[in-house]
């Protein structure tokens, strides 16, 4: 079953565990998902207010 799923955050989450920093992807475009590997770059110039969808060949404004 296919899903879209809408992501709002341009940035990671810092947690942290005792002596350990991770940063959680809450942009959802992470290859490493659920963790951070900088792809939420892609999303700084994003517009408030728009839907964007992202795939191999970049993106899609809706």
């Amino acid at each position: 079953m296919a899903r879209l799923v809408k992501f709002t955050e341009k940035g990671p989450k810092k947690v942290e565990a005792g002596d350990k920093t991770l940063y959680l992807c809450m942009c959802g475009l992470s290859k490493d998902f659920p963790f951070c590997d900088g792809s939420h770059k892609r999303t700084k110039d994003e517009e408030e207010g728009k839907l964007y969808i992202y795939d191999e060949n970049g993106r899609i404004e809706l």
